[in-house]
């Protein structure tokens, strides 16, 4: 059982957290002063992405569902598997949406945006690397710190996607006004 401290220091990081994340939210929203709204095509798109999201998890879950069916497998627990695959599924709706155009607002600052992501996933891996001592269990099966590595992964793709559209789309625009 965790000490009355532990919980009271968890509860007031925690607080800490929220408290901060509303402060930049406002500090945002009053710098920018304008409302993101999504147009109608945008909308459109991001109901084709969350098929394609939906789509990935349920394949996934499927393949999951037939291999631990025939297969006993003892690496990974079954939370951290599903853990893995809803980030997939998340992973295939951001980056459909990115290549789409339906990702970013018209009035957002794209770049800012793919790096607050970059350092999502550097902070991640970050907190990966520091528990390296409790990647696994004495039964060898991988500890719940794995999913750091994940949310890492995943939000290094979402801002390699980003960056990459980014500078797609400057090329594009280039070539353009060159024609």
């Amino acid at each position: 059982m965790k000490s009355p401290e532990y919980a009271l220091g968890f509860a007031a990081g925690f607080a800490a957290v929220v408290i901060v994340t509303v402060i930049i939210a406002m500090i945002i929203k009053k710098i920018t002063g304008k409302k993101t709204e999504y147009d109608e095509r945008q909308i459109a798109i991001r109901g084709k992405a969350y098929k394609v999201g939906f789509l990935a998890y349920v394949i996934l879950l499927a393949a999951s569902l037939l291999i631990h069916s025939n297969f006993e497998l003892a690496v990974i627990p079954f939370y951290l598997e599903q853990t893995l695959i809803m980030l997939i599924g998340l992973g295939a709706f951001v980056c459909f949406a990115i290549w789409n155009d339906a990702y970013f607002c018209g009035n957002e600052k794209k770049k800012q945006w793919a790096i607050f992501i970059l350092l999502a996933s550097a902070a991640n891996a970050a907190i990966f690397f520091k528990t390296r001592e409790n990647w696994f269990t004495p039964d060898g099966i991988m500890n719940s710190c794995w999913s750091n590595l994940f949310v890492a992964v995943l939000t290094f793709v979402i801002a390699l996607n980003a960056f990459i559209k980014i500078i797609a789309d400057k090329q594009a625009e280039k070539n353009s006004k060159e024609d």
